[in-house]
C-alpha cells in the first residue's frame, strides 16, 4: 500500500508540474503575442485570439488579423501556429484566405486566395535555426478595384532555408514557382527555380539583432551566392497573338560593403526576352544596357552593384541605399 501511495503522488506531482509548466508557457506566448500587437512597427491586430490545446501541444491562433503600415492595411482571416509541448522550437503555421490588401492613398485594393499556406520553423534548444519552409498552393492574385480581375496564378510557390549542418553559420536556400501564368501581362506560363547559399550568417536566433548582423555579416565578408536561377516559360510578345519560348539563367554572387552598401555582380543569360521590349526609346543607351547577342542569339547581360549603385549592362539603373 505505501510503494501504491508514493507512486501515486509522483504521478500526481509530475502531472501536477506539467500542467503548470504548460499554463507557464502559454501565459509566456499570449505575453509575447500582445508584445508584437503593442509593437508601433508591426501594428498587428487581433480581433480574438488564444491559446490553447492543453496538455500536449500549443495552439496559438488570431482570429480576424489586421497589418497596418502607413495606409496600407493587409487583413488575414485567421493565423494559426502549434508546436508539441516537448518540442516547442518546431512551429507550424498556417493562414486562412483569402487576404485582403487595400491601400486608403492610392484606392488600391487586392485580393490572395489559395487552397493551402503554410510554414514551417525548426531549431534546437539553443535557438540555432535548422530550417524554414514555406508553401503556397495554387495562388491567385486578383484585383479587387471594380469586381474580381484575377491578375496572375501558379500551381504552387515554395521556399526553404536549411541551415550548413556542418557550420554554426551560413544557410542555403531553395524557391520554386511552377506554372506562373497570367494572361493580362502576356505570361503563358513560367517556371522558376533558385538555388542560393548565404555565407558566414550566425544561425543562432538569439544573435539576429537589426542591424548589428548585417554588420557582422559585412565584416566577416559574407555573400549571397547564386548558384542557379533559371526561368523557362512561354510568354505572348505584346501586339502579337503566338507565344515564344523564352529562357532566362544567372548566377553570382553579393555581399555587403563596409558602410553597408551593396556589392557583387549578377550574371545573366537570356533567350528571347530582350526582344520582347521595345528599346528605341532608351536610344544609344540601349546598346549600352542589352549588348549584342552572341552566335546563338541569346544576350549576356551582367546586373552589377558597385557601392549601392546597380548598373544593367554599362548603364546605371538605382541606387540602393546603405542596409545599415
Amino acid at each position: 500500500m505505501a510503494k501504491f501511495k508514493i507512486m501515486l503522488a509522483a504521478i500526481i506531482f509530475v502531472c501536477g508540474a506539467v500542467a503548470a509548466a504548460w499554463f507557464f508557457v502559454a501565459r509566456q506566448i499570449d505575453q509575447q503575442i500582445q508584445t508584437a500587437i503593442d509593437d508601433p512597427e508591426l501594428n498587428l491586430e487581433c480581433a480574438d485570439r488564444s491559446v490553447s490545446g492543453f496538455p500536449f501541444r500549443f495552439d496559438v491562433r488570431c482570429m480576424n488579423a489586421t497589418l497596418h503600415s502607413g495606409d496600407a492595411t493587409i487583413s488575414i482571416p485567421k493565423i494559426e501556429a502549434t508546436a508539441l509541448f516537448y518540442r516547442p522550437t518546431h512551429i507550424l503555421a498556417f493562414l486562412e484566405g483569402p487576404i485582403e490588401y487595400e491601400n486608403a492613398f492610392t484606392g488600391a485594393k487586392k485580393q490572395l486566395r489559395f487552397e493551402k499556406a503554410e510554414a514551417s520553423a525548426r531549431a534546437n534548444f539553443s535557438m540555432q535555426l535548422q530550417r524554414v519552409s514555406a508553401q503556397l498552393l495554387k495562388p491567385v492574385w486578383s484585383d479587387q478595384l471594380i469586381g474580381t480581375v484575377d491578375v496572375a496564378n501558379a500551381d504552387l510557390i515554395e521556399a526553404h532555408l536549411l541551415a550548413h549542418a556542418e557550420k554554426d553559420s551560413g544557410f542555403f536556400a531553395y524557391a520554386t514557382f511552377k506554372n506562373v501564368q497570367s494572361p493580362q501581362m502576356g505570361v503563358e506560363t513560367l517556371d522558376t527555380q533558385i538555388e542560393a547559399e548565404i555565407t558566414t550568417l550566425d544561425q543562432n536566433l538569439n544573435n539576429w539583432m537589426f542591424p548589428d548582423i548585417l554588420r557582422k555579416f559585412a565584416a566577416e565578408e559574407g555573400q549571397l551566392r547564386i548558384a542557379k536561377y533559371e526561368t523557362k516559360g512561354r510568354i505572348v510578345p505584346l501586339g502579337q497573338s503566338e507565344a515564344q519560348e523564352i529562357a532566362l539563367t544567372a548566377d553570382g554572387e553579393f555581399g555587403l560593403t563596409e558602410q553597408g552598401f551593396l556589392q557583387g555582380i549578377l550574371r545573366t543569360k537570356s533567350q528571347n526576352i530582350v526582344s520582347q521590349f521595345d528599346l528605341s526609346a532608351l536610344g544609344p543607351m540601349a546598346a549600352a544596357i542589352v549588348g549584342a547577342p552572341d552566335q546563338e542569339g541569346n544576350h549576356n547581360i551582367p546586373v552589377m552593384a558597385n557601392a549601392g549603385v546597380i548598373s544593367l549592362g554599362m548603364a546605371p539603373i538605382y541606387m540602393v541605399p546603405a542596409l545599415f
